[in-house]
Formats: structure tokens, sequence, C-alpha cells
């Protein structure tokens, strides 16, 4: 189990960019903290699933990543 880095709870979103490309090291967030500090969430990706470091992670994206209707490359 891969905990968020802002707490011991178990991480289940990872920061990406808007084409789902793993940003710097993999920050890994818990659902309380996904998208807390400016971060987004795409409203059609609740099970788009990202392999990282052998775990599955939902994404969260920074601050004015998405497109202007909210939305990821996948979901325009």
């Amino acid at each position: 189990m891969t905990e968020c880095i802002r707490c011991s709870i178990e991480a289940t979103h990872i920061l990406v960019n808007y084409n789902h490309s793993i940003l710097g090291d993999g920050e890994v967030y818990c659902s309380d903290h996904a998208f807390k500090d400016g971060r987004e969430e795409c409203p059609c990706c609740d099970d788009y699933w990202i392999e990282f470091d052998g775990e599955e992670f939902l994404p969260t994206y920074p601050a004015g990543t998405l497109d202007g209707e909210g939305c990821c490359s996948d979901h325009p």
C-alpha cells in the first residue's frame, strides 16, 4: 500500500498532466487530498486507472491543466 504524500492514508490518486503522463516522481494522494491545493478532477475519469510502481491510481490534475469544459485529453 502506497501512502498519500500529505498523510498516512492509502493513496488512491496520482498527479498527471492533460495527457495522463505522470508528473515528477509520482505524487500520490488519498481521496481527501487528491483535489485540494488547486488540483482538479476530470468528471469522466472515475474509472480511468493509471499504473505506477505496480499499483493503480485514479488521475488528479494540476490547476489549469484540464480543458475549458474541465475534461482531460481522453474526454474533450
